[in-house]
């Protein structure tokens, strides 16, 4: 038998290369080393991680795209509840066959439907500025007993219809403290509303607030259905709910707990819930951390009708509903209420009212999302290039729907003294058209 002669070559890449001399001839083989074979092991094992990694993704997608579409869903259904409400007693109120009973029966619905939407509105824009990042707080000297207090006064009617106790423990000896009572309200009021809502008639709803060393406490427990281990790490997550089927026995988009956590968070403080059940309560627990401050002055009673006696309002919206509004809560205090639900109509009457005119505009309001291809930007403008010409600025209000910053940020821009965001409450409306009327005047008395 030949022999062979063999030389191993340094493998090249992965590939260890053999020559080998017998007889007969020169044979070149090609051998595969035991680097490559290793290295085909960990290729394996990388696109079995890649291909578990990419079907969690899917996964994640999927679920994802089924949680936007149960938002959607409930945000449907959220928005029209209410609504069918509104609509439906409006039109019995119409028809003016409804006796002193049920018209006072119909005016409260349709009060209560205008809320929830308002709510719901507010928390979809909190939201969105929490997606944002723009979501701010303003802090100030705050009783929070006050604020506690305040919150549980407007729910109590709501625990009084499913007949639910609701006992407080608030320590009164708490310090003025440095939060955002308005931010902080929404906090209180978004964990006793939870509370009402899944607590079944006749159950218990205790509120505890107290400081521990420099730890404010605040503490919601209720007597209601409770959660499960797998409900409780999602709680906090937003549009997360317990249970967002079409069968669900409670309402809401899931958004309440997300924004507490977020406000409470923005304070330097925790929110954390527990529960030991399926019908055995909750317990939802704040802990902030107390930046004391000095008493606040005792809130001043509240201001009488302003009087806009001789003041001349131009006020701009192609809704008539928002115009009779507005004329309504102006009008029973002096004012002039011109009227135009088209920017044509709007320059028309502020040109016949303007600086060469007898009558004077004092004061406009105009909405800036307006039918028909123009809308209240553009119109105020216009008014700021006229009065460039006559050296005169008519103090001019944005009451809209548009609150987002950079809508603020564009009506000021324009030339708008004031950004105002529907709903709007009628006096203070008045107080700040009084403001601005009387500010004009002011400036024009010291020019002359």
């Amino acid at each position: 038998m030949a022999a062979v002669l063999v030389w191993e070559v340094e493998h090249v890449g992965s590939v260890a290369l053999s020559l080998a001399i017998a007889a007969g001839g020169l044979t070149v083989g090609v051998i595969v080393s035991r680097r490559l074979h290793d290295d085909l092991e960990q290729l394996a094992d990388h696109y079995e991680a890649l291909l578990k990694t990419a079907d969690e993704e899917s996964r994640k997608a999927e679920s994802a795209s089924r949680a936007k579409d149960e938002f959607l869903a409930t945000l449907s259904h959220e928005l029209r509840t209410p609504l069918n409400s509104i609509l439906g007693w409006a039109r019995l109120l119409g028809g003016g066959k409804l006796d002193a009973d049920q018209t006072a029966r119909a005016i409260a619905a349709i009060e209560r439907g205008g809320w929830a939407q308002s709510r719901l509105i507010e928390d979809l824009l909190d939201l969105s500025r929490i997606v944002n990042g723009t979501l701010r707080i303003s802090t100030q000297p705050t009783l929070v007993q006050s604020v506690v207090d305040e919150s549980l006064t407007s729910l109590q009617p709501a625990a009084d219809a499913k007949h639910l106790t609701i006992s407080t423990s608030i320590d009164s000896r708490l310090q003025p403290m440095w939060v955002d009572s308005d931010r902080l309200r929404q906090v209180v009021w978004n964990l006793v509303s939870n509370a009402i809502k899944f607590t079944p008639p006749s159950g218990a709803i205790d509120v505890s607030l107290g400081a521990v060393d420099d730890t404010l406490r605040l503490v919601v427990r209720d007597t209601g259905i409770g959660f499960g281990a797998d409900v409780a790490e999602h709680l906090f997550e937003r549009f997360h709910q317990g249970d967002s089927s079409t069968t669900r026995e409670h309402g809401g988009l899931g958004l309440g707990l997300g924004i507490v956590r977020h406000i409470v968070e923005l304070h330097g403080g925790t929110v954390s819930a527990s529960s030991a059940g399926a019908h055995a309560g909750a317990t939802f627990e704040v802990r902030l951390p107390i930046r004391r401050a000095e008493e606040p002055t005792a809130k001043a009673p509240p201001a009488p009708l302003p009087s806009l006696r001789d003041v001349s309002v131009l006020v701009l919206d192609d809704d008539g509903h928002a115009l009779e509004l507005v004329r309504s809560a102006l009008e029973p205090c002096g004012a002039k209420v011109i009227t135009a639900s088209t920017v044509a109509e709007a320059s028309e009457r502020f040109a016949r009212y303007g600086p060469d005119g007898t009558n004077v505009i004092d004061v406009i309001i105009g909405d800036v999302m307006l039918a028909g291809g123009s809308d209240g930007v553009a119109f105020i403008r216009d008014v700021r290039r006229a009065e460039s010409r006559t050296g005169r600025h008519t103090p001019a209000i944005a009451l809209t729907a548009l609150a987002r910053t950079e809508d603020r940020r564009r009506t000021l821009t324009a030339g708008y003294d004031m950004h105002l965001a529907k709903p709007v409450d009628p006096y203070e409306l008045a107080a700040v058209v009084s403001r601005l009327a009387h500010r004009r005047l002011d400036d024009e008395a010291a020019a002359s």
